[in-house]
């Protein structure tokens, strides 16, 4: 892509037979089309295949994402958009077109908070999920008003179940599922975010267990 100031005919935006002409910050640039993909390579199918099954699957968590991975957003680039990169690389296994989640490797939160310690998950009856970790008075950086994220993903269902009205300083939370997940496995993560929501810690992905009827 090359910019000018001033072309033969003065600066123009739009599609001129192959050449496209635009404008950014108040500068002029021209750009050839690119080629019409008629038969996409098989690199070009896996691409297409990782980032289908990517995706969408961290659409469904958007509102944890946005604040979660809000610290490795950089100029141009959103939450999402980190998140979404570094997942498309590392939280993906298989062999093509054979792709699935790499649930261990998915990270929903990212930042300076002092993490779970000692966090654990256990299934109860009535369609419960318990959570746990260690409760700090002291931390390096995080405070007991810290609220725990507490995220249930049910494969079975594409169907996550997320919550963050309690404390860190609470140390344990019963979380109730949905009735259909009942029979079905589940994965479980636990972040903390700061109260005002400006500060997250990293993630930790705590397992699977089989919801209890």
């Amino acid at each position: 892509m090359g910019k000018y100031n001033k072309g033969i005919l003065g600066p123009f935006m739009g599609k001129v037979g192959t050449v496209v002409g635009s404008v950014w910050n108040g500068v002029h640039y021209l750009r050839s089309l690119g080629d019409y993909v008629d038969n996409p390579t098989t690199g070009q199918l896996n691409a297409r295949a990782r980032v289908g099954l990517m995706v969408p699957f961290l659409s469904h968590m958007k509102s944890i994402i946005s604040i979660g991975w809000f610290s490795q957003a950089k100029r141009g680039l959103t939450a999402m958009n980190a998140a979404s990169s570094y997942h498309l690389k590392n939280a993906i296994t298989g062999i093509a077109p054979a792709y699935a989640v790499d649930y261990p490797k998915v990270v929903i939160s990212r930042g300076e908070l002092d993490g779970a310690a000692a966090a654990e998950i256990g299934s109860a009856a009535g369609h419960i999920v318990d959570f746990s970790w260690e409760s700090y008075t002291e931390m390096a950086y995080g405070k007991p008003t810290d609220l725990a994220v507490l995220l249930v993903y049910c494969e079975a269902e594409n169907r996550f179940v997320f919550y963050r009205q309690t404390l860190r300083s609470v140390g344990e939370y019963s979380l109730v599922v949905p009735a259909s997940f009942v029979g079905a496995e589940v994965q479980c993560w636990l972040a903390f975010f700061s109260a005002d929501l400006k500060l997250s810690s990293d993630s930790v992905f705590l397992g699977a267990v089989t919801v209890l009827a």
